[in-house]
């Protein structure tokens, strides 16, 4: 944005530069630049999108704040959002030298959010949803450790079931293939859903996965469970067997998981597999996918696994993130001791 002498632009006229920026410029992706495109529409429906940006100053912001909290009763967490993508544009303008300071120069706005505990499932919870995902497959629990040498091996097993020609049974092979990648490598769905063929290494101890997290970040997430590694080697081979790739697929870089029709799965197709098995489980609460990311952090740090590497297998940028299980293993530490009588 160059600089205009005579007069500050339009708070609307800003903000369209400023998403454009985002998206060229920064490369943030879709859901990023949904959120601040609904962020700066509701700013700009309480201060008016005609008003110039350098007569925005800190009695607006504390009355939009007050307007999000007490008028709209947005929980904190939204108020906090909404907020941050406000600093980000006004920091941009600045820089852009279409203000001379922004207006939340030493302002002080805190917002103070719920301690809240990450909301993971216990161990018995996460077998019945593991058995729900197998069931329609008539797996056993033991279908980790199945070969040809103690039954019949896991190949034998999903041709049983008819995963390798029938789309059906395939589509069913999928959704159990995704609750185990989320709970062994606590991946984000998105994560999970842009993973290709060409983002799977081959390890020493297994197949490792590429993930592109946050800002791009890449990280390695190791499978080295061999029973899981069989699965998901059958899985590509059923896939690439029974369905067609779509036309929107790259031909180079074929998405690892796929739904029917051979497009990539996607969150909202996971999400909805997540909340059917949660009422094939009957389990009490609905089931996420981030719950899943939650839970294999809290199994991880409860059965030793160092926090450094934790973080590492999340993707946080701090450690102080990662941290927060540990609270939350501390928590069922305590309510196993309360269960069994220990004082």
């Amino acid at each position: 944005m160059q600089k205009r002498e005579t007069r500050a632009p339009s708070v609307g006229a800003a903000a369209e530069e400023f998403l454009t920026h985002c998206r060229v410029a920064k490369g943030l992706s879709g859901h990023t630049l949904r959120a601040y495109t609904i962020d700066l529409e509701a700013f700009q429906g309480f201060v008016g999108g005609d008003l110039a940006v350098d007569a925005v100053g800190r009695g607006e912001l504390r009355a939009y704040l007050a307007h999000l909290s007490e008028e709209r009763g947005l929980k904190p967490a939204s108020v906090k959002r909404r907020i941050a993508c406000l600093k980000a544009f006004f920091r941009w303008l600045e820089m852009e030298e279409a203000l001379e300071i922004s207006p939340f120069h030493r302002l002080d706005l805190r917002i103070r959010l719920p301690k809240r505990l990450p909301r993971g499932l216990s161990r018995s919870e996460m077998r019945a949803l593991q058995a729900a995902a197998r069931r329609p497959l008539a797996l056993g629990k033991d279908w980790r450790e199945a070969s040809a040498e103690n039954g019949p091996s896991l190949r034998v097993q999903l041709q049983t079931a008819g995963c390798f020609e029938r789309p059906g049974a395939f589509d069913r092979l999928t959704t159990l293939l995704a609750v185990e990648l989320l709970y062994a490598t606590g991946l984000r769905v998105t994560e999970l859903c842009t993973l290709s063929d060409l983002d799977i290494d081959q390890g020493r101890r297994g197949p490792v996965l590429r993930v592109k997290g946050k800002g791009d970040r890449e990280r390695r997430a190791p499978l080295p469970d061999p029973g899981l590694a069989r699965l998901l080697k059958l899985y590509r081979q059923a896939r690439d067997g029974l369905i067609e790739p779509s036309a929107a697929a790259d031909p180079v870089a074929p998405p690892l998981l796929v739904a029917r029709r051979g497009g990539p799965l996607t969150p909202q197709s996971v999400r909805a597999r997540l909340k059917r098995l949660t009422q094939s489980a009957r389990l009490a609460r609905p089931v996420t996918p981030h719950m899943l990311r939650h839970t294999a952090a809290t199994h991880l740090l409860e059965a030793g696994l160092d926090l450094r590497f934790v973080q590492r297998l999340l993707g946080h940028g701090s450690v102080a993130t990662t941290e927060i299980y540990t609270s939350v293993s501390d928590e069922s530490l305590e309510r196993a001791m309360g269960r069994k009588g220990v004082r």
